[in-house]
């Protein structure tokens, strides 16, 4: 049986295998695993590229999570 994946799929399936996340303030690119800069809302655990997106985060969550 083929399966039909396509390119933006396989990406975000690799990057989740991988620890990849995206920073949800300012969008970049980060390895949850790695990254010092960590907070949990709701049980999920975010990643940031910064200690400024971290603390812009962390003052509203809701509108990022």
């Amino acid at each position: 049986m083929l399966w039909a994946m396509s390119l933006a799929d396989f990406v975000k399936k690799a990057s989740k295998m991988f620890g990849d996340t995206k920073d949800p303030v300012c969008g970049m690119r980060v390895n949850l695993d790695q990254v010092p800069f960590k907070s949990t809302y709701q049980g999920v655990a975010y990643g940031f590229c910064s200690q400024e997106c971290k603390q812009t985060f962390d003052k509203n969550p809701h509108q990022y999570a």
